[in-house]
């Protein structure tokens, strides 16, 4: 699905590594555990960082999605995929602690994930005797991950960071991942077309229902608009009443909560809490037979295991499919939800192999990596105890090289308006607003 010569992702992943491993001097025996996506471009950036892969957990949505990466990952990198591990076992303490002791064997590393797998386990990472000299740190790359899910059910970063004796950092609201997720939603709504397409027999185009978009942040703005582009108008909702604003004045069709629960067919979900199952009541909104499609995994969207826990939904084995799982309510009314059959529910687009098809996928691999290593250097001045912002400088780095091999061209005029910050100009860290990552929506 990318738009450039698959080689050009090796000869980026290599010149970045190269670069960042120059710009910070970073010790031989430095290593990472990634908590990652099994999407294609990984074997190829797992083939530049050689060693320094301890290990990787495959997040268990892409996993499955995607067996054919996860068999090739364990092909080229035998004992370091780590498949058959869950956030639930990393919340064992003391199994996170060996399992950390027997990937790293007493050398230097960092933690580098998705979702806070290790959130739960960072204090006593940190402060036990054996791993705590030999970590540099914990590097977080979505906003869930940090702040938890909204019930409480699982911990982020925020709520453990001041017990933490190492830098915790997140790149969840870096400009690399503000281009991800603009790509994110049209992915999303590709895939759900051709899911949809491939279990019910139609393309959503092809449905006379009533589209809705709820949560307009990056995705559910890149959700909206590759629908409006596909000539689908939605009603679109969200919390912020600045975002309701922005879409009324856009000529947006604006509604209500309650209006576009109860009006909408199709319904994509980008709230990133779990507002269904914090207020079952809004089951009783829903259309009957509705369908849901989730912008990120259902625990932390829509709360789908929770609603299961408390009996306010219940899987309705026989007339779901591996595509579109139907849950019954109290009430009995069905709930199509999209990728909903393991009980979680998944966004559409961890189907597609290389996550979006696009290029910026591979910015972020490059930005764990060299936040990582900057963390393991001796120039890391992030302070313990907090979130904080990594320097600025890494970006840059990881744009120019970036722009350097996909789109060398824009650099032509005014190189030097592009370069590389080195130790001992980078910008000073900034503590993430804690405050601001409670009021994402």
């Amino acid at each position: 699905m990318y738009n450039h010569d698959d080689s050009n992702h090796t000869v980026f992943y290599s010149n970045t590594v190269d670069t960042v491993n120059r710009t910070f001097d970073i010790p031989d025996d430095l290593c990472f555990v990634y908590v990652q996506h099994a999407f294609t471009p990984l074997v190829k950036h797992f083939n530049c960082i050689r060693d320094r892969l301890a290990a990787v957990i495959p997040k268990a949505s892409s996993a499955n999605a995607n067996p054919e990466v996860l068999s090739n990952l364990e092909k080229q990198f035998p004992g370091r995929i780590l498949s058959n591990i869950t956030r639930h076992h990393l919340c064992d303490i003391n199994y996170t602690l060996q399992l950390l002791k027997d990937t790293t064997r007493g050398r230097p590393f960092a933690i580098l994930e998705y979702g806070g797998y290790f959130a739960p386990a960072a204090k006593a990472i940190a402060s036990d005797r054996y791993l705590g000299p030999r970590l540099a740190g914990f590097v977080e790359g979505t906003e869930n991950g940090i702040r938890g899910s909204d019930d409480g059910l699982t911990i982020g970063y925020q709520k453990v960071a001041q017990t933490v004796a190492r830098p915790i950092v997140s790149k969840s609201r870096s400009g690399i991942k503000k281009i991800m997720d603009l790509q994110i939603g049209p992915a999303i709504v590709q895939a759900s077309d051709e899911i949809h397409h491939r279990y019910e027999g139609c393309r959503l185009q092809q449905l006379r229902g009533r589209f809705g978009v709820v949560g307009l942040g990056a995705i559910g703005r890149g959700v909206l608009h590759t629908l409006f582009n596909h000539n689908i108008n939605p009603m679109v909702f969200d919390s912020n009443l600045s975002v309701l604003a922005e879409m009324a004045n856009r000529q947006h069709h604006v509604v209500s909560q309650d209006a576009i629960l109860s009006r909408s067919d199709v319904l994509y979900l980008n709230t990133g809490s779990c507002f269904l199952s914090q207020k079952p009541s809004l089951l009783r909104l829903l259309k009957d037979n509705v369908l849901l499609i989730l912008c990120t995994s259902g625990d932390v969207e829509a709360g789908i295991p929770q609603l299961l826990a408390a009996n306010e939904i219940s899987l309705g084995v026989g007339d779901s499919s591996d595509g579109i799982a139907v849950y019954h309510t109290r009430d009995g009314k069905r709930i199509r939800v999209m990728l909903g059959k393991d009980s979680v529910g998944q966004a559409p687009n961890i189907s597609v192999a290389d996550g979006s098809g696009s290029t910026a996928n591979l910015m972020s691999d490059m930005e764990f990596y060299a936040i990582g290593a900057y963390l393991g250097s001796r120039h890391n001045t992030l302070p313990a105890h907090q979130v904080s912002q990594p320097p600025a400088s890494i970006e840059n780095l990881i744009f120019k090289q970036w722009l350097n091999v996909f789109h060398p061209a824009c650099l032509e005029t005014h190189p030097t308006a592009y370069s590389t910050a080195y130790p001992s100009t980078l910008n000073a860290p900034k503590q993430v607003n804690q405050m601001s990552l409670n009021c994402v929506v």
